[in-house]
């Protein structure tokens, strides 16, 4: 287990990194503001002070939500895990990745990186994976609804209208989206737009303007959702991430 190569990752905002896959798996911790990484059946949500890995081969695409800074690591082989997967990141891990990448270049502390990262996998395993994952529908039909309330998270426009939109009935919408996401409905659109609301408050909006731009008829909706899914509440969240 080694690192290939590693970088500072730096973007403005809504940079795309157009589809791909590499040899080996990539690492990324984000320092400030947030980057979202899209596999063929997963859209993942990387917000500052998380650790995201995504294997070998795995095919996918990322684009950012305002101005990034973090680092970028490609390891040889599934170091961390065959899964892709994103964890908060305590400041011990954090410090962990500046250390790892200074590492890269002299090939003399090869094996002070082989046992960084072994502490680092032992870390990440006793975590658990921060609620930012949002899993795609993979029926056609089903997808393109997907895709729709995410352009359009404050769009409110009913379960009925939209499976008659895309030519199906309100039952096999909703069991497509459970069978196929793990969520019902009602739930997939409610964790939508509590992560399109993290683009909003990394940006300094209030939590009242965030609500309304994500569709929530008031802001303590708003607030109890996001409280339910974070454990914090949105306020706390943007201070907290320094906006």
């Amino acid at each position: 287990m080694l690192i290939v190569h590693s970088q500072r990752l730096t973007h403005q905002s809504k940079h795309i990194t157009d589809w791909h896959q590499h040899a080996t798996g990539q690492l990324f911790c984000i320092q400030r503001g947030m980057m979202i990484v899209q596999t063929d059946h997963v859209q993942w949500a990387l917000t500052p002070a998380t650790i995201g890995w995504f294997p070998a081969h795995m095919r996918h695409s990322a684009w950012t939500v305002g101005d990034i800074d973090g680092i970028s690591m490609q390891l040889d082989g599934d170091a961390l895990s065959v899964q892709a997967g994103v964890w908060p990141a305590d400041p011990f891990l954090l410090l962990l990745m500046e250390r790892l990448r200074h590492l890269v270049s002299n090939p003399a502390d090869r094996q002070r990186q082989r046992h960084l990262l072994t502490v680092m996998v032992d870390e990440i395993a006793q975590i658990s994976p921060a609620p930012l994952k949002l899993i795609l529908p993979e029926d056609r039909r089903a997808r393109q609804v997907a895709e729709l309330l995410l352009m359009q998270p404050h769009n409110t426009i009913r379960q009925t209208q939209l499976a008659s939109r895309f030519g199906l009935s309100v039952r096999t919408l909703s069991r497509l989206f459970s069978q196929q996401t793990g969520l019902s409905f009602s739930q997939w659109r409610q964790q939508t737009r509590i992560l399109a609301s993290l683009e909003y408050l990394l940006r300094g909006e209030s939590v009242s303007e965030t609500a309304a731009q994500c569709g929530y008829e008031n802001a303590s909706a708003f607030i109890a959702a996001f409280k339910l899914r974070f454990g914090t509440t949105p306020g706390a969240f943007r201070l907290n991430n320094g906006s």
